[in-house]
């Protein structure tokens, strides 16, 4: 798989009460940004025709995919912490290591009620984590490769548990590095640089492409104008899915930034 840059991640924070961001830069000079609920999200409630966002009500049709994405929430180490997340199996979902860190008892949302996930396996390198919904099953999503310049969809839930379908276009294969969520070294990860807005509640979010394929799982922004956004590539979702059960650092809490 052809990597065409690399960004240095300072400290690879990610706000958990939301999706926020970790630095852009090839330089080295990193930027961190922790997306705060913004103003965004009621313009758009307001105008949404030029915002790439379209929040979807009982009268808006659907796409098929997005049947199998969710809210998830949990009361975390310092607060509620809320993502998104999709299923990959029947049972099995995926979303953002930090959506879940420091939460017992996560739990995914359909309709407003919540049903237990239990963990599978948590990296906070590559910053996802893979949980078992025993009482809640939804049809699978396939995972696919990203192509350099194509677009696509990302389906994500904003804390008052709204539905957005916001477009996005690939502008590059990236290899991420720095550290974890926890401000450890860590190792690099295969990611995507998007352009996109992106919102609280993106974190975990699919990425998916015209072949209703996920290529990437969304874990922050560039601070600044820019809408440039990250995705964690579908690789990563395939390795953490083959590898040995480890949950050992799921009960940690992510660090405060005063």
């Amino acid at each position: 798989m052809k990597i065409s840059s690399t960004i240095l991640l300072n400290f690879l924070f990610l706000l958990v009460v939301s999706c926020s961001s970790s630095a852009k830069d090839v330089s080295g000079d990193s930027s961190l940004e922790n997306i705060e609920e913004s103003s965004l999200i009621d313009e758009c409630l307001e105008d949404c025709s030029n915002s790439g966002f379209s929040l979807l009500d009982d009268d808006t049709p659907e796409m098929e995919e997005s049947n199998s994405v969710f809210q998830i929430k949990g009361l975390g180490c310092n607060s509620l912490q809320y993502g998104t997340g999709f299923f990959v199996e029947e049972n099995i979902v995926v979303t953002s290591a930090h959506v879940v860190a420091g939460v017992n008892s996560p739990e995914i949302f359909y309709n407003g009620i919540g049903f237990d996930l239990d963990f599978i396996s948590f990296d906070p390198n590559s910053d996802l984590a893979i949980l078992r919904s025993e009482n809640f099953l939804r049809k699978p999503l396939r995972l696919g490769e990203a192509k350099k310049g194509e677009s696509g969809t990302v389906v994500a839930y904003v804390k008052d548990g709204k539905k957005i379908v916001s477009e996005i276009k690939i502008r590059e294969k990236i290899l991420a590095v720095g550290k974890d969520i926890f401000g450890q070294p860590g190792e690099s990860r295969e990611a995507l640089s998007l352009e996109a807005k992106i919102e609280s509640g993106f974190s975990g979010a699919p990425v998916i492409n015209s072949d209703s394929e996920v290529i990437g799982v969304v874990f922050s922004r560039s601070r600044g104008g820019e809408s440039t956004a990250y995705a964690v590539q579908s690789s990563e979702v395939e390795k953490i899915l083959k590898e040995e059960v480890d949950i050992s650092s799921s009960t940690s809490c992510i660090p405060l930034i005063n």
